[in-house]
């Protein structure tokens, strides 16, 4: 494997990291602004009844992505290690 495609991978893992917690917090303030409409229904049904499961999902989403984000830089950083250590010795 290369250093360079790892750094790479590391680079578009922490990408795709960051993405999902942009689109997970998104999907989390629409769903809180829809509840802050319904709860004015005239039913009287308690919008939080039915939402904490969407709103859960979306956070273990964030979490895992949080876990590829930390991964990701990890192999980044032994990436660049391997780089110095690579330079240390050619030198």
């Amino acid at each position: 494997m290369e250093i360079n495609s790892a750094f790479s991978s590391g680079v578009n893992s922490l990408n795709k990291a960051s993405q999902q917690i942009t689109e997970s917090s998104d999907r989390i303030a629409k769903q809180t602004t829809s509840n802050q409409n319904s709860a004015q229904n005239p039913e009287g049904v308690n919008p939080h009844s039915y939402v904490s499961g969407p709103v859960t999902t979306e956070l273990v989403n964030m979490k895992l992505a949080e876990i590829q984000a930390q991964s990701a830089a990890k192999v980044i950083t032994t990436a660049d290690d391997m780089v110095g250590s690579l330079i240390d010795v050619s030198v």
